[in-house]
């Protein structure tokens, strides 16, 4: 679809709108985790009072998602050269739709594991390819498009958290025995039918706005620029050859990349420090709801705090990432993600503590995020970066379905003291391999 009236400028503006609306309905995947105790109540009581499916299960709800999320995109990129960027945001939207349908009509446990795996594959078709397609409209201001896309994506968990806290429990009714009431329980329907309006009128605004990115082709433009690159023709002919073959003779190929010890140095880094991050990330709201039962507002205001840090944080550590660089910023993750780690389950005798631990948690997570990409680029290259991004993505999902797995055989509260301080022990190879990982342009040795 071309609008003949809008010009470059004006639809990258409306692509941007484009990217943020579906971010913000994507990054709901991260949502669940919060809502487990909801859920597990809910399907208690459509299963005639029996537990039929226990913490451990619902605990690879989230992450299934999260890693079709992050392994999908190495294809999806291919798909969009072929299809473009509104396809493929339309392809998005009716897969989260049909995600929720099934949650919504549905209580099978597995038909829940596939609806989330639908919610994953949406956020692999548009969350780089909207970002991608943002960059190439305002590519000056990368930085700035990278903050509004990741923050809205982050921001998604807050909205609507916060959304269904206040619908499915909002006088905070506690549990008794372990779930809450009917009455509070059944008010989950409540909350899919919300986020599946959402969907419906979000997405389809999403679609329409949406442009894939073409150059304009104004005679005008054309001749101007004809005319200068004439005028400096003879200035650039005597510059380019030398620069740019060194420049190439410098700089690492793909394949040469993929093969360094640097690149296998940052991929263990990619995995070791977020298998900690992932865990927290969906354990932390279940985990304090067990142990801190009776303080359901604080634990509501805890979920809050964590999403909005998580979200603004990325700001931040942005900011001082261009004023310090990597190695300094990312020392100081592992050693918080390690304190964190080998704090949280004794914290939880105290709510006031466990606010504070879980907070400090999500500053690493938010931290590796901005941090990790960023030293990709400065290592391999801004090409390069793009594929190695998407290998480490792989990584990255298998990080997230560890968590599950270690939670797997829990069978009381005393068991998540060992979990965490397992999930947490591959942070200390991190923090050692980043001390000896130069943040600097990765070239040939001469």
């Amino acid at each position: 679809m071309s609008i003949s009236f809008l010009d470059n400028k004006k639809k990258g503006i409306l692509t941007l709108i484009s990217a943020v609306l579906i971010n913000l309905l994507t990054g709901n995947l991260f949502s669940f985790p919060n809502f487990i105790p909801y859920y597990k109540s809910f399907l208690y009581y459509h299963n005639g009072k029996r537990e039929l499916v226990t913490d451990q299960q619902l605990y690879f709800v989230a992450p299934v998602g999260i890693c079709i999320h992050n392994v999908l995109p190495s294809v999806t990129g291919l798909l969009d050269k072929i299809l473009g960027t509104r396809i493929l945001t339309i392809i998005g939207s009716i897969s989260l739709l049909v995600s929720q349908i099934l949650m919504y009509k549905f209580i099978d446990y597995y038909i829940i594991i596939i609806a989330y795996g639908l919610f994953g594959i949406c956020g692999s078709l548009t969350y780089f390819q909207s970002l991608k397609n943002c960059w190439k409209y305002f590519p000056e201001k990368k930085g700035l498009i990278s903050g509004i896309i990741f923050s809205s994506f982050g921001l998604s968990s807050f909205i609507f958290t916060s959304l269904g806290d206040y619908l499915i429990n909002p006088k905070d009714s506690q549990k008794v025995d372990g779930y809450y009431s009917e009455e509070v329980s059944e008010r989950f329907l409540m909350y899919v039918k919300v986020f599946i309006i959402c969907i419906i009128v979000m997405g389809t605004l999403s679609c329409i706005l949406c442009f894939p990115f073409k150059e304009e082709s104004s005679k005008e433009n054309n001749s101007l620029e004809n005319s200068e690159i004439n005028k400096d023709q003879n200035t650039i002919d005597n510059l380019t050859p030398e620069t740019d073959e060194n420049d190439e003779n410098d700089e690492l190929t793909l394949k040469e990349s993929i093969l360094s010890l640097d690149f296998f140095l940052c991929l263990t880094v990619a995995g070791c420090t977020l298998i900690y991050g992932f865990l927290l990330s969906n354990t932390y709201r279940n985990f304090g709801s067990l142990s801190l039962s009776s303080y359901e507002t604080a634990l509501k205001y805890l979920s809050k705090a964590f999403t909005l840090l998580n979200t603004f944080s990325r700001l931040v550590w942005g900011f001082i990432f261009d004023k310090t660089g990597f190695k300094i910023l990312y020392i100081i993750v592992c050693i918080n993600q390690l304190i964190c780690g080998g704090l949280i389950y004794t914290s939880s005798g105290n709510i006031v503590t466990y606010f504070i631990v879980v907070c400090f948690g999500v500053l690493s997570y938010a931290g590796h995020i901005i941090l990790f990409p960023n030293l990709i680029h400065h290592k391999f290259g801004v090409d390069n970066s793009v594929v190695i991004l998407g290998i480490c993505g792989i990584f990255a999902g298998i990080s997230a379905i560890i968590g599950p797995i270690l939670t797997k055989n829990i069978s009381n509260n005393e068991d998540y003291l060992k979990i965490y301080l397992i999930g947490v022990a591959p942070t200390a190879a991190s923090l050692l391999i980043a001390c000896f990982i130069k943040d600097e342009k990765l070239q040939k040795k001469k």
